[in-house]
Protein backbone atom coordinates (compact mmCIF):
# COMPACT_ATOMS: atom_id res chain seq x y z
CA UNK A 1 0.00 0.00 0.00
CA UNK A 2 1.38 3.62 -1.00
CA UNK A 3 1.19 5.95 0.88
CA UNK A 4 2.92 9.54 1.76
CA UNK A 5 5.87 10.82 3.30
CA UNK A 6 5.10 10.68 7.05
CA UNK A 7 7.55 12.51 9.26
CA UNK A 8 6.28 11.66 12.79
CA UNK A 9 8.26 10.49 15.03
CA UNK A 10 8.82 6.77 16.54
CA UNK A 11 11.52 4.77 17.24
CA UNK A 12 14.18 7.63 16.52
CA UNK A 13 13.49 9.72 13.31
CA UNK A 14 12.59 13.31 14.40
CA UNK A 15 9.22 15.36 13.59
CA UNK A 16 10.66 17.57 11.26
CA UNK A 17 9.21 20.32 12.73
CA UNK A 18 10.96 20.01 16.01
CA UNK A 19 14.41 19.89 15.24
CA UNK A 20 16.04 22.45 16.71
CA UNK A 21 14.60 21.51 20.31
CA UNK A 22 16.73 18.40 20.55
CA UNK A 23 19.78 20.11 20.14
CA UNK A 24 20.54 20.50 23.98
CA UNK A 25 23.04 22.31 25.48
CA UNK A 26 26.17 19.85 27.00
CA UNK A 27 24.76 21.60 30.43
CA UNK A 28 22.16 19.70 30.28
CA UNK A 29 19.48 21.98 27.69
CA UNK A 30 20.00 19.49 25.17
CA UNK A 31 22.42 17.59 22.85
CA UNK A 32 22.12 17.00 19.12
CA UNK A 33 21.22 12.91 19.70
CA UNK A 34 24.15 12.16 17.67
CA UNK A 35 23.29 11.93 14.43
CA UNK A 36 25.38 10.24 12.62
CA UNK A 37 27.63 11.86 10.09
CA UNK A 38 28.73 8.58 9.12
CA UNK A 39 31.49 9.39 6.70
CA UNK A 40 31.87 7.36 3.66
CA UNK A 41 28.07 6.90 3.73
CA UNK A 42 27.17 6.97 -0.41
CA UNK A 43 23.31 7.90 -0.76
CA UNK A 44 21.43 4.70 -2.48
CA UNK A 45 18.23 4.89 -4.46
CA UNK A 46 14.97 4.94 -2.25
CA UNK A 47 13.23 1.35 -1.40
CA UNK A 48 10.52 1.01 -3.49
CA UNK A 49 7.08 -1.01 -1.53
CA UNK A 50 6.70 -4.69 -1.66
CA UNK A 51 5.44 -6.38 -4.37
CA UNK A 52 1.58 -6.96 -4.68
CA UNK A 53 1.08 -10.51 -3.08
CA UNK A 54 -0.31 -13.46 -5.23
CA UNK A 55 -1.35 -15.08 -1.59
CA UNK A 56 -5.01 -15.41 -1.38
CA UNK A 57 -5.87 -15.64 2.10
CA UNK A 58 -8.93 -14.70 4.50
CA UNK A 59 -9.22 -10.96 4.95
CA UNK A 60 -11.67 -10.21 8.36
CA UNK A 61 -14.08 -7.50 8.23
CA UNK A 62 -12.89 -5.48 11.11
CA UNK A 63 -13.06 -1.79 11.18
CA UNK A 64 -13.90 -1.52 15.21
CA UNK A 65 -12.04 -2.32 18.03
CA UNK A 66 -14.07 -5.55 19.80
CA UNK A 67 -13.98 -3.54 23.22
CA UNK A 68 -13.13 0.24 23.89
CA UNK A 69 -9.38 0.34 23.50
CA UNK A 70 -7.63 2.91 25.83
CA UNK A 71 -4.42 3.96 23.74
CA UNK A 72 -1.81 4.35 26.68
CA UNK A 73 1.27 5.46 24.13
CA UNK A 74 -0.66 8.28 21.60
CA UNK A 75 0.98 11.95 20.81
CA UNK A 76 -1.91 14.45 21.03
CA UNK A 77 0.17 17.62 21.46
CA UNK A 78 -1.48 19.48 18.61
CA UNK A 79 -5.37 18.95 19.86
CA UNK A 80 -7.18 21.30 17.28
CA UNK A 81 -9.16 18.98 15.42
CA UNK A 82 -10.99 17.56 18.66
CA UNK A 83 -14.33 17.10 17.04
CA UNK A 84 -13.07 14.97 14.24
CA UNK A 85 -10.46 13.17 16.44
CA UNK A 86 -13.52 11.94 18.64
CA UNK A 87 -15.33 11.01 16.22
CA UNK A 88 -12.54 8.50 14.85
CA UNK A 89 -12.17 7.36 17.93
CA UNK A 90 -15.71 6.41 18.21
CA UNK A 91 -15.90 5.25 14.56
CA UNK A 92 -12.76 2.29 15.52
CA UNK A 93 -14.41 2.20 19.06
CA UNK A 94 -11.43 3.74 21.10
CA UNK A 95 -12.46 4.75 24.52
CA UNK A 96 -9.68 7.02 25.23
CA UNK A 97 -6.26 7.90 24.21
CA UNK A 98 -3.40 8.98 26.98
CA UNK A 99 -1.33 12.00 25.82
CA UNK A 100 2.27 11.74 26.17
CA UNK A 101 3.12 15.14 25.49
CA UNK A 102 1.56 17.06 28.43
CA UNK A 103 4.46 18.38 29.61
CA UNK A 104 4.46 20.96 32.10
CA UNK A 105 3.70 24.66 32.81
CA UNK A 106 1.72 26.62 30.85
CA UNK A 107 1.90 23.72 28.29
CA UNK A 108 0.33 21.48 30.38
CA UNK A 109 -2.19 23.78 31.20
CA UNK A 110 -3.59 24.13 27.65
CA UNK A 111 -3.59 20.55 27.41
CA UNK A 112 -5.72 19.91 30.45
CA UNK A 113 -7.85 22.48 28.80
CA UNK A 114 -7.92 20.36 25.79
CA UNK A 115 -9.02 17.00 27.86
CA UNK A 116 -11.77 19.13 29.59
CA UNK A 117 -13.39 19.55 25.96
CA UNK A 118 -13.03 16.26 25.68
CA UNK A 119 -15.23 14.34 27.79
CA UNK A 120 -12.56 12.87 29.46
CA UNK A 121 -11.26 11.15 26.97
CA UNK A 122 -7.48 12.64 26.49
CA UNK A 123 -5.85 11.96 29.65
CA UNK A 124 -2.65 13.71 29.87
CA UNK A 125 1.07 12.66 31.27
CA UNK A 126 3.64 15.03 32.69
CA UNK A 127 7.50 15.23 31.43
CA UNK A 128 10.27 17.27 32.70
CA UNK A 129 12.21 20.22 32.20
CA UNK A 130 15.59 19.27 31.35
CA UNK A 131 17.36 22.53 31.63
CA UNK A 132 19.69 22.94 34.24
CA UNK A 133 19.56 19.69 34.86
CA UNK A 134 23.29 19.77 35.93
CA UNK A 135 22.68 22.67 38.52
CA UNK A 136 22.08 22.07 42.13
CA UNK A 137 18.42 21.85 43.02
CA UNK A 138 17.55 20.89 39.97
CA UNK A 139 16.16 17.15 41.00
CA UNK A 140 13.95 18.74 44.53
CA UNK A 141 12.62 21.72 41.45
CA UNK A 142 11.50 18.82 38.86
CA UNK A 143 10.13 16.77 41.63
CA UNK A 144 7.98 19.81 43.04
CA UNK A 145 6.86 21.16 39.50
CA UNK A 146 5.80 17.45 38.78
CA UNK A 147 3.98 17.42 42.22
CA UNK A 148 2.14 20.06 40.78
CA UNK A 149 1.58 18.71 37.36
CA UNK A 150 -0.65 16.00 39.38
CA UNK A 151 -2.30 17.85 41.30
CA UNK A 152 -3.42 20.01 38.39
CA UNK A 153 -4.67 16.32 36.77
CA UNK A 154 -1.71 14.53 34.70
CA UNK A 155 -2.10 10.82 35.33
CA UNK A 156 1.59 9.83 34.96
CA UNK A 157 4.60 10.68 33.54
CA UNK A 158 6.73 10.70 30.45
CA UNK A 159 10.67 10.10 29.79
CA UNK A 160 11.60 9.98 26.33
CA UNK A 161 14.81 8.19 24.98
CA UNK A 162 17.19 11.77 25.63
CA UNK A 163 17.47 10.34 29.14
CA UNK A 164 20.50 7.81 28.00
CA UNK A 165 21.14 9.12 24.56
CA UNK A 166 20.55 13.06 24.75
CA UNK A 167 20.77 15.01 27.80
CA UNK A 168 24.40 14.86 29.02
CA UNK A 169 26.37 16.12 32.00
CA UNK A 170 29.09 18.52 31.99
CA UNK A 171 31.72 16.20 31.46
CA UNK A 172 30.07 15.31 28.01
CA UNK A 173 29.02 11.51 29.59
CA UNK A 174 25.36 10.71 29.11
CA UNK A 175 22.94 10.91 31.82
CA UNK A 176 21.46 7.29 31.62
CA UNK A 177 18.11 5.69 33.15
CA UNK A 178 19.37 5.35 36.85
CA UNK A 179 21.02 8.67 37.41
CA UNK A 180 20.68 9.14 40.58
CA UNK A 181 19.42 12.42 40.60
CA UNK A 182 15.68 11.24 39.20
CA UNK A 183 15.53 9.40 42.63
CA UNK A 184 13.46 12.19 44.03
CA UNK A 185 11.15 12.26 40.90
CA UNK A 186 10.40 8.67 40.84
CA UNK A 187 9.80 8.73 44.10
CA UNK A 188 7.08 11.67 43.77
CA UNK A 189 5.55 9.22 41.25
CA UNK A 190 5.34 6.73 43.82
CA UNK A 191 3.89 8.80 46.24
CA UNK A 192 1.05 9.95 44.49
CA UNK A 193 0.94 6.61 42.38
CA UNK A 194 1.48 8.18 39.31
CA UNK A 195 2.88 5.23 36.15
CA UNK A 196 5.82 6.04 34.25
CA UNK A 197 6.06 5.63 30.65
CA UNK A 198 10.03 5.53 29.62
CA UNK A 199 11.58 4.75 26.44
CA UNK A 200 14.92 3.36 26.24
CA UNK A 201 16.99 2.72 23.75
CA UNK A 202 16.10 1.42 20.39
CA UNK A 203 15.96 -1.49 18.05
CA UNK A 204 19.70 -3.17 17.84
CA UNK A 205 19.94 -2.07 13.87
CA UNK A 206 19.93 1.55 14.43
CA UNK A 207 23.72 0.29 15.92
CA UNK A 208 24.74 -2.01 12.98
CA UNK A 209 26.54 -1.05 10.05
CA UNK A 210 24.01 0.56 7.17
CA UNK A 211 24.18 -1.43 4.41
CA UNK A 212 22.37 -4.65 3.48
CA UNK A 213 22.97 -6.90 5.69
CA UNK A 214 21.08 -4.54 8.50
CA UNK A 215 17.40 -5.12 8.39
CA UNK A 216 16.54 -1.32 8.55
CA UNK A 217 18.35 -0.82 5.85
CA UNK A 218 17.17 -3.02 3.81
CA UNK A 219 13.53 -1.98 4.40
CA UNK A 220 14.74 1.79 3.10
CA UNK A 221 16.12 3.20 5.60
CA UNK A 222 19.33 5.64 5.39
CA UNK A 223 19.27 5.62 1.93
CA UNK A 224 19.51 9.81 1.53
CA UNK A 225 21.46 10.28 4.98
CA UNK A 226 22.50 8.39 8.28
CA UNK A 227 20.14 10.24 10.05
CA UNK A 228 18.90 7.83 13.76
CA UNK A 229 21.87 5.58 12.72
CA UNK A 230 23.99 5.09 16.33
CA UNK A 231 26.97 2.99 14.54
CA UNK A 232 30.14 5.03 15.18
CA UNK A 233 28.91 7.57 17.45
CA UNK A 234 29.81 8.16 21.03
CA UNK A 235 25.81 7.28 22.03
CA UNK A 236 25.63 4.58 24.62
CA UNK A 237 24.97 1.15 22.95
CA UNK A 238 21.66 -0.38 23.35
CA UNK A 239 22.95 -3.06 25.89
CA UNK A 240 24.13 -0.64 27.97
CA UNK A 241 20.57 1.48 28.01
CA UNK A 242 18.78 -1.21 28.40
CA UNK A 243 20.72 -2.43 31.13
CA UNK A 244 20.75 0.92 32.87
CA UNK A 245 16.59 1.00 32.54
CA UNK A 246 16.73 -2.18 34.20
CA UNK A 247 18.57 -1.12 37.14
CA UNK A 248 16.52 1.48 37.52
CA UNK A 249 12.98 -0.42 37.83
CA UNK A 250 14.98 -2.22 40.48
CA UNK A 251 16.20 0.47 42.38
CA UNK A 252 12.32 1.83 42.48
CA UNK A 253 10.02 -1.26 43.61
CA UNK A 254 7.68 1.41 44.31
CA UNK A 255 7.43 3.12 41.64
CA UNK A 256 5.39 1.59 38.62
CA UNK A 257 7.11 1.85 35.27
CA UNK A 258 5.47 1.09 31.72
CA UNK A 259 8.45 -0.02 29.35
CA UNK A 260 7.78 1.76 26.10
CA UNK A 261 7.91 -0.12 22.59
CA UNK A 262 7.71 -3.47 24.38
CA UNK A 263 10.59 -2.31 26.05
CA UNK A 264 12.74 -1.83 23.38
CA UNK A 265 13.12 -5.32 23.38
CA UNK A 266 10.39 -7.07 20.77
CA UNK A 267 13.13 -9.15 19.29
CA UNK A 268 13.72 -10.91 22.24
CA UNK A 269 10.33 -11.80 23.79
CA UNK A 270 12.58 -14.31 26.21
CA UNK A 271 14.38 -11.55 28.05
CA UNK A 272 11.22 -9.31 28.31
CA UNK A 273 9.68 -12.76 29.85
CA UNK A 274 11.97 -12.66 32.16
CA UNK A 275 11.52 -8.97 33.58
CA UNK A 276 7.98 -8.81 33.89
CA UNK A 277 8.92 -12.16 36.45
CA UNK A 278 11.69 -10.38 38.08
CA UNK A 279 9.90 -7.03 38.75
CA UNK A 280 6.36 -6.58 39.95
CA UNK A 281 6.82 -3.40 39.21
CA UNK A 282 7.07 -3.31 35.36
CA UNK A 283 4.28 -3.43 32.19
CA UNK A 284 5.13 -3.05 28.84
CA UNK A 285 2.94 -1.55 26.00
CA UNK A 286 3.09 -3.11 22.22
CA UNK A 287 3.35 0.37 20.43
CA UNK A 288 5.02 0.59 17.31
CA UNK A 289 6.27 -2.51 17.74
CA UNK A 290 3.29 -4.60 15.80
CA UNK A 291 6.17 -5.16 12.68
CA UNK A 292 7.95 -7.37 15.56
CA UNK A 293 5.41 -9.05 17.30
CA UNK A 294 3.78 -9.80 14.25
CA UNK A 295 6.49 -11.57 12.42
CA UNK A 296 6.45 -13.81 15.28
CA UNK A 297 2.87 -14.44 16.05
CA UNK A 298 3.29 -17.86 17.71
CA UNK A 299 5.47 -16.50 20.39
CA UNK A 300 3.81 -13.18 20.67
CA UNK A 301 0.13 -14.72 21.36
CA UNK A 302 1.79 -17.29 23.98
CA UNK A 303 3.68 -14.04 25.77
CA UNK A 304 0.22 -11.74 25.77
CA UNK A 305 -2.00 -14.95 26.97
CA UNK A 306 1.02 -15.52 29.53
CA UNK A 307 1.83 -12.16 30.64
CA UNK A 308 -1.92 -10.98 30.24
CA UNK A 309 -2.32 -8.81 33.20
CA UNK A 310 1.20 -7.10 32.20
CA UNK A 311 0.70 -5.91 28.84
CA UNK A 312 -0.92 -2.79 27.45
CA UNK A 313 -2.33 -1.30 24.45
CA UNK A 314 -0.61 1.52 22.50
CA UNK A 315 -0.03 2.77 18.89
CA UNK A 316 2.64 5.43 19.35
CA UNK A 317 -0.20 7.69 17.29
CA UNK A 318 -0.76 11.23 16.41
CA UNK A 319 -3.84 13.21 15.40
CA UNK A 320 -2.99 12.76 11.74
CA UNK A 321 -3.80 9.18 11.67
CA UNK A 322 -6.32 7.72 9.92
CA UNK A 323 -8.23 4.43 9.87
CA UNK A 324 -5.27 2.68 8.00
CA UNK A 325 -3.33 2.87 11.09
CA UNK A 326 -5.88 1.88 13.27
CA UNK A 327 -7.43 -1.04 11.65
CA UNK A 328 -4.47 -3.31 11.13
CA UNK A 329 -3.71 -3.21 14.99
CA UNK A 330 -7.28 -5.20 15.62
CA UNK A 331 -6.76 -7.74 12.93
CA UNK A 332 -3.68 -7.85 15.10
CA UNK A 333 -4.64 -8.87 17.70
CA UNK A 334 -8.69 -10.13 17.17
CA UNK A 335 -8.31 -12.13 14.24
CA UNK A 336 -6.48 -14.90 12.77
CA UNK A 337 -5.56 -13.06 9.39
CA UNK A 338 -2.07 -13.71 7.81
CA UNK A 339 0.20 -12.27 5.70
CA UNK A 340 -1.01 -8.98 6.03
CA UNK A 341 0.54 -5.23 6.16
CA UNK A 342 1.40 -4.20 9.51
CA UNK A 343 0.53 -0.25 10.60
CA UNK A 344 3.83 1.24 9.37
CA UNK A 345 4.91 4.33 12.07
CA UNK A 346 7.37 5.61 8.73
CA UNK A 347 7.00 5.71 5.13
CA UNK A 348 9.43 6.68 2.70
CA UNK A 349 8.26 8.63 -0.39
CA UNK A 350 7.43 5.85 -2.63
CA UNK A 351 5.46 3.81 0.02
CA UNK A 352 7.88 1.72 1.37
CA UNK A 353 7.50 1.01 5.36
CA UNK A 354 10.73 1.68 7.12
CA UNK A 355 10.15 -0.43 10.19
CA UNK A 356 9.96 -3.63 8.23
CA UNK A 357 10.14 -5.01 4.83
CA UNK A 358 8.08 -8.27 6.30
CA UNK A 359 4.05 -8.65 6.58
CA UNK A 360 2.30 -9.62 10.09
CA UNK A 361 -0.29 -12.34 11.25
CA UNK A 362 -2.80 -12.03 13.15
CA UNK A 363 -2.63 -13.67 17.02
CA UNK A 364 -6.73 -13.85 17.55
CA UNK A 365 -6.16 -13.32 21.67
CA UNK A 366 -9.34 -14.62 23.30
CA UNK A 367 -11.83 -11.76 24.69
CA UNK A 368 -10.53 -12.16 28.57
CA UNK A 369 -7.28 -11.26 27.16
CA UNK A 370 -8.28 -8.69 25.02
CA UNK A 371 -10.16 -6.78 27.79
CA UNK A 372 -7.25 -6.55 29.49
CA UNK A 373 -4.79 -5.80 27.08
CA UNK A 374 -7.49 -2.96 25.48
CA UNK A 375 -8.36 -0.99 29.03
CA UNK A 376 -8.54 -3.16 32.27
CA UNK A 377 -4.59 -3.15 32.74
CA UNK A 378 -4.49 0.83 31.71
CA UNK A 379 -7.54 1.02 34.57
CA UNK A 380 -5.64 -0.61 36.62
CA UNK A 381 -2.54 1.82 36.61
CA UNK A 382 -3.72 5.08 36.18
CA UNK A 383 -5.75 7.01 38.69
CA UNK A 384 -9.39 6.30 40.46
CA UNK A 385 -10.74 9.56 38.04
CA UNK A 386 -9.92 7.83 34.81
CA UNK A 387 -11.91 4.59 35.74
CA UNK A 388 -14.87 6.70 36.62
CA UNK A 389 -14.83 8.45 33.30
CA UNK A 390 -14.10 5.11 31.59
CA UNK A 391 -17.19 3.80 33.32
CA UNK A 392 -19.28 6.36 32.33
CA UNK A 393 -17.97 6.52 28.82
CA UNK A 394 -19.46 3.02 28.65
CA UNK A 395 -23.30 3.95 29.85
Amino acid sequence: MRRALILFVTTGVLLAGCATGNKLQAQGRSVDIAWNPAPGFKPAPEQYPMPTPELITKRTDIRKARYPAIDIHFHARDWSAAESQLKLMDEMGVGMIINLDGRFGERLETAMKNAAISDGRLINFARLNWEGVNEAGWDQREADELERSFKAGAQGLKISKRLGMGWKNTDGSYIMPDDARLNKVWAMCAKHGRPIMIHSSDPPARWRPIGPDNERYEAGMWRSGAKGNYYGTDIPNYRQLLDAQERLVANNPKTIFIAAHMACRGWNLVEVARLLETYPNFYVDIDARLQELGRQPYSSRRFIIKYADRVLFGTDGNPRRTEDFWIPHWRFLETDDEYFDHPAQMINELGAGLQGRWKIHGIFLPDDVLKKLYYENALKLLGPKVREDFEQLQK
